[in-house]
């Protein structure tokens, strides 16, 4: 949203924005936590579900869901612009029944194809602005797609045991963390190559398709190298989980300022 030009003058469209993405993510949460109750209390990360989501308030819990998810559209809908609308419900069902229910546990794959889930916001924000899709949104989109797999892989490695009791395909838990961070290397080089592209379009002279800004540029130089760091780290310290952890850490800060970055551009 605020990463669009036309932001300052649209910020109307802001909290419903907020608060129709959330009630969306609210319903996908629920209904994931509510399909994977026969796993949750096997993993360590997510064993206390169990105290909140059990076969007694199975269904009230799913009747919330889907009064969230229902509320959210209307919401969407009628107070910004139906492209909008139809990104949040992408997303929704992009989280929850194409990663949750058909890719989770069938296949090693599952959080590169769902990562898709995560690209939507960033669509939905900028349509909520200008009602349309732009170089930037689609930049900012795949930005997250690409940043999911290192993500989650570390923490997979970190927490491959659980996902080994709970008989998940994670990758990590498949093949092996030594492999998997592999993996996540290969990720990585195709994501920090990715995250510059627009230093790439400047420093080159090329024309400029992308609505970041000086600040983005910097900010993706330091942040990538410090990631390339943290993930050499992993191999000098023998894979130990301690490390895996301290990268999945990291790529929560790394995505975040990225995004924080660009938002820069519209002041």
């Amino acid at each position: 949203f605020l990463s669009n030009p036309l932001a300052l003058s649209r910020l109307i469209y802001l909290v419903p924005l907020i608060v129709a993405g959330t009630l969306a993510s609210f319903s996908a949460s629920i209904l994931n936590n509510l399909y994977d109750m026969d796993i949750d209390g096997k993993m360590h990360r997510t064993k206390y579900r169990e105290d909140i989501i059990n076969p007694a308030n199975r269904r009230t819990l799913a009747g919330i869901a889907m009064m969230f998810l229902l509320g959210s559209m209307l919401l969407s809908y009628i107070l910004i612009n139906f492209l909008t609308t139809l990104f949040i419900f992408l997303g929704f069902l992009s989280y929850f029944l194409l990663y949750t229910v058909i890719l989770k546990r069938r296949t090693t794959w599952n959080i590169v194809i769902g990562g898709i889930a995560g690209s939507f916001p960033a669509l939905a924000g900028w349509a909520a602005v200008s009602g349309n899709v732009s170089v930037t949104s689609l930049f900012i989109a795949f930005l997250v797609f690409m940043w999911t797999p290192t993500h989650f892989w570390s923490l997979a490695s970190y927490r491959s045991e659980d996902y080994k009791n709970a008989n998940i395909p994670m990758l990590p838990a498949v093949v092996g963390v030594k492999a998997g961070y592999r993996w996540i290397l290969v990720n990585t080089v195709i994501l920090i190559a990715f995250s510059l592209l627009p230093v790439f379009f400047t420093a080159f002279k090329f024309p400029s398709i992308f609505h970041v800004g000086i600040i983005y540029y910097v900010v993706a130089v330091i942040f990538d190298a410090y990631l390339i760091y943290r993930l050499i780290e992993i191999h000098s310290k023998q894979y130990a989980p301690a490390q895996f952890r301290s990268a999945f850490i990291f790529s929560n800060f790394y995505l975040l300022v990225l995004l924080i970055s660009i938002w820069f551009v519209i002041l």
